[in-house]
């Protein structure tokens, strides 16, 4: 690796990873279920894990960003989770071993199944030996070396802008930074907006980055729409309209950035983006005996063997064309922003780098060892550049906005399965009923059986307003498994709240039925239900 100073500098490229898995515990394996967090633990916590500690001891920091959603934090800290990624890494030895003796010498699938073996392997050794079964743990040691920064997001990814009830925008956002200083032992600069769903101030509803403003945060990010539709408040730099490349202030004194939508869709897009070459690897072709991937993207028929050395050739091929893509438009916006150098902001979602694009984490690293050597384009996280250039932000107010479909909440609120909305928000007003009821009869302290419930009860309405079930229902992927991990859950709140409104009667909820939900869902051991009690302003 070769690592060279910055000496002259005229934008700003930052990156951005979202890791977020939802709760699988216990819940599934494959193709819904557990599998979803050992893949993304293989193919790219693991692999980001190894490129980031080459660049420590190369001494070099790439100031990259990482958003770790807390219950993704809660699933990587958890001891069966482990010990299952073990029993999945085994299996996926042994099966690419198999498939080396079950290939003929001049099978091409031989190569690969080879390929197979040694990544694997290397991966599971990396694992244990250079991050000790511990990945939050490695990501906290990269953060105190200066090499990423990590951000946080709401607990379970709720979607915010739809809960009618504060309580329930409060204990996303407030456990979310309690899961970040349990795991990180800092404090949190930046939030990761589950689907980037930003809601303004309306009526009596405060505005979601107010909340955020209590708690501390600095800087949060909304799709690029989000910044373009917004107005002026204070045009500090006598701009036209918001800009993406730009980082703005908001009323409550939080700043917010915008997704660049060019270096977005040049990795995301299905027609243009670099993971859809036909030189990488085929994510959904498997082999029909091991279940390995052994082709790349071609044709639907007759699909042609997977050959990792010409899929490097398109790795530094596809680097070039990002670097200049980046190189351009930050020239490009430089001559008419001068108050402060352009900002390219590219969030994705962590995975997509790995596990749907088997290639990308060697191209971020290409990329960034391309970065490490010019003169034109310095790495930056969204914090330093506040740090640096907030005197200049102008203050805007922001319409309502996601990085989903047509930029509104349709894809979580779309009239085919908005029926979820009324249920979780009233699990909310229940619980909130029964805080208060327990507080008015002077029934605290509870006893040990009760606390249990009532932690359970808030376990479980964290779950139940998870976003990726409306988002699995709408996209049609894993929709019977989203439908049934939702009712189950919702099932089992119904269950511990009827236990709560009468803590007398003890045959309400047997010890077994509570056990087997503590057994399943137990994020946040110590989960506090003071967090859960009803806003009162």
């Amino acid at each position: 690796m070769i690592i060279r100073k910055l000496k002259i500098m005229t934008g700003i490229f930052s990156l951005m990873l979202h890791a977020h898995i939802p709760y699988c515990r216990k819940s599934g394996v494959w193709p819904a279920g557990e599998e979803w967090l050992f893949e993304a633990m293989h193919e790219t916590y693991i692999p980001l894990l190894m490129m980031l500690r080459r660049f420590q001891r190369a001494n070099y920091k790439p100031h990259i960003m990482i958003g770790v959603v807390p219950v993704l934090a809660e699933q990587l800290a958890d001891a069966y989770m482990n010990d299952r990624f073990c029993e999945y890494m085994e299996d996926k030895i042994k099966r690419a071993q198999n498939d080396l003796e079950r290939f003929g010498s001049t099978d091409k699938k031989k190569k690969v199944a080879d390929y197979w073996l040694n990544h694997y392997t290397k991966i599971y050794q990396a694992y244990h030996e250079l991050f000790f079964g511990n990945i939050l743990g490695s990501l906290k040691w990269l953060q105190e070396e200066g090499i990423i920064e990590i951000i946080t997001s709401a607990a379970t990814h709720g979607f915010l802008p739809l809960m009618e009830y504060d309580s329930g925008i409060y204990s996303q956002i407030h456990i979310g930074l309690k899961t970040y200083r349990k795991y990180f032992d800092s404090k949190a600069n930046g939030f990761w907006l589950p689907e980037c769903a930003y809601r303004y101030k309306k009526d009596n509803r405060r505005a979601i980055d107010e909340w955020l403003a209590d708690e501390g945060i600095r800087f949060f990010i909304v799709e690029n729409i989000g910044i373009e539709r917004a107005t002026f408040i204070e045009n500090k730099n006598h701009e036209k309209a918001p800009t993406t490349y730009r980082g703005y202030k908001l009323e409550s004194g939080v700043c917010v950035f915008g997704r660049n939508y060019l270096t977005s869709k040049q990795v995301w897009s299905p027609k243009y983006g670099y993971p859809g070459d036909p030189y990488y690897l085929e994510f959904h072709s498997k082999d029909s005996q091991s279940g390995l991937r052994y082709n790349r993207i071609t044709g639907t028929n007759d699909k042609e063997i997977y050959q990792p050395n010409l899929a490097k050739e398109r790795i530094n091929s596809h680097v070039l064309h990002f670097n200049s893509l980046v190189y351009e438009d930050v020239v490009n916006k430089s001559e008419e922003i001068k108050e402060a150098p352009p900002i390219i902001l590219a969030p994705y979602d962590c995975e997509l780098f790995g596990h749907w694009w088997h290639e990308g984490v060697e191209w971020i690293e290409k990329l960034y060892e391309l970065f490490s050597g010019q003169t034109s384009v310095k790495t930056m996280t969204l914090n330093e550049y506040i740090d640096n250039y907030s005197d200049t932000f102008s203050t805007i107010r922001m319409k309502a906005s996601t990085w989903g479909e047509n930029g509104d909440f349709t894809v979580w609120n779309s009239p085919e399965h908005n029926w979820l909305w009324p249920y979780v928000n009233d699990c909310r007003r229940q619980l909130e009923n029964v805080l208060q009821l327990i507080e008015d009869t002077g029934r605290n302290p509870l006893t040990k059986r009760d606390q249990r419930i009532l932690k359970q009860a808030c376990r479980e309405i964290l779950l139940i307003e998870g976003s990726d079930w409306p988002f699995l229902l709408y996209t049609n992927q894993a929709r019977e498994y989203a439908n049934k991990r939702w009712h189950n859950h919702h099932q089992r709140f119904n269950k511990l709240i009827w236990a709560l409104k009468n803590l007398d009667e003890s045959n309400r909820l047997n010890e077994d039925e509570l056990r087997q939900m503590e057994d399943i869902d137990n994020p946040w051991p110590n989960i506090d239900y003071n967090d859960f009690k009803r806003i009162k302003r």
